[in-house]
């Protein structure tokens, strides 16, 4: 007989990542199995599920759910499931039920707030298998609950809904959530909000424009300090060759070691799917990279002044030639 399960999990537990390897499976024993998602979900864009594993798939709304054929499909997959409404968990009830067709839920359990969502709440009471997704707090305890951040600091109070990703939550465990205590210094991966970041961002890289080319298509990371980010990094992966394209830390922080702390986490990220890590910069910052393993490589002449309008300016001279560094893996 069909089931009606409900994984729950923490921010952060990689629910997405196993929903999408759950629809796989169904489809390498050749049988169909449709992902769906509420439709205010929009952070991955409309009809996709996005993980911050690089995962995505294709999906339907739950709100279309009356206009499917349900029975051409050996399972359904509902993705964020804690935003479902009670009737639309009914109706996944009769799928089950009715149908003969196994429904698994993927969601959180409870808001920032520690308490219940409406759509987790009826999964809790109706679902035939309840399953926890584990994650660890920074501390390495269970993470059970999931903290809104604003401005480095843990928030309580607030609309229930507001979607955000990993810009604006944190996994934590009871205790941490309770007394607002955040992780001293984290690598958090940016998968939205990314333009939040463009005032330091713009410290590394003088053009919004040049910016914007990467921004969106390349991988970002931020430096958490108590909550607050105070360095970021974007890199944009071609092939076998890590590029890095940006690298920021606040004024305030600066010569702290957080730089280097980012991009040797970053280099990590990456050292079983990229050969060559590469960046071009200015002469200035060539012994940053330098200190963190890197080589010069070669000159773009007149690069700077070729792709830069108006001209980046130090020192009062006209910055012209980009230096390349490269590190083998």
């Amino acid at each position: 007989m069909a089931k009606l399960y409900f994984r729950y999990g923490a921010m952060g537990s990689s629910k997405t990542a196993n929903a999408i390897m759950v629809q796989y499976n169904y489809h390498e024993r050749g049988q169909r199995a449709l992902m769906l998602k509420p439709r205010l979900d929009t952070r991955d864009g409309d009809r996709i599920v996005g993980s911050r594993s690089g995962l995505s798939a294709p999906c339907r709304f739950i709100e279309e759910i009356e206009e499917l054929d349900v029975s051409q499909y050996d399972c359904l997959i509902v993705d964020e499931a804690q935003f479902l409404k009670k009737e639309q968990v009914e109706r996944l009830v009769r799928i089950v039920d009715d149908d003969n067709i196994p429904v698994i839920c993927y969601g959180l359990r409870a808001d920032f707030r520690g308490e219940l969502f409406e759509g987790s709440m009826w999964l809790m009471a109706w679902a035939d298998t309840i399953e926890e997704i584990k994650t660890v707090c920074w501390c390495g305890k269970k993470a059970t609950f999931n903290a809104r951040v604003s401005d480095g600091r843990v928030v309580k109070a607030g609309e229930q809904i507001m979607i955000g990703g990993n810009e604006s939550y944190v996994a934590l465990c009871r205790r941490h959530w309770a007394d607002g205590v955040l992780a001293p210094v984290e690598v958090r991966s940016i998968s939205a909000g990314r333009d939040g970041f463009l005032p330091l961002l713009l410290d590394a890289d003088p053009s919004e424009d040049m910016i914007r080319k990467y921004l969106d298509t390349g991988d970002m990371y931020a430096l958490m300090v108590e909550g607050r980010a105070v360095a970021v990094a974007v890199v944009l992966l071609r092939g076998d060759e890590l590029e890095i394209m940006n690298i920021a830390t606040e004024d305030a922080y600066r010569h702290r070691g957080y730089g280097s702390r980012i991009l040797r986490h970053v280099m990590n990220l990456y050292q079983t799917r990229a050969k060559r890590y590469v960046v071009g910069t200015d002469s200035a910052t060539v012994p940053f990279y330098e200190k963190n393993g890197f080589r010069f490589d070669h000159t773009e002449p007149d690069y700077f002044t070729e792709h830069y309008d108006p001209p980046i300016l130090v020192g009062g001279a006209v910055l012209r030639d980009r230096q390349v560094l490269t590190k083998e893996i």
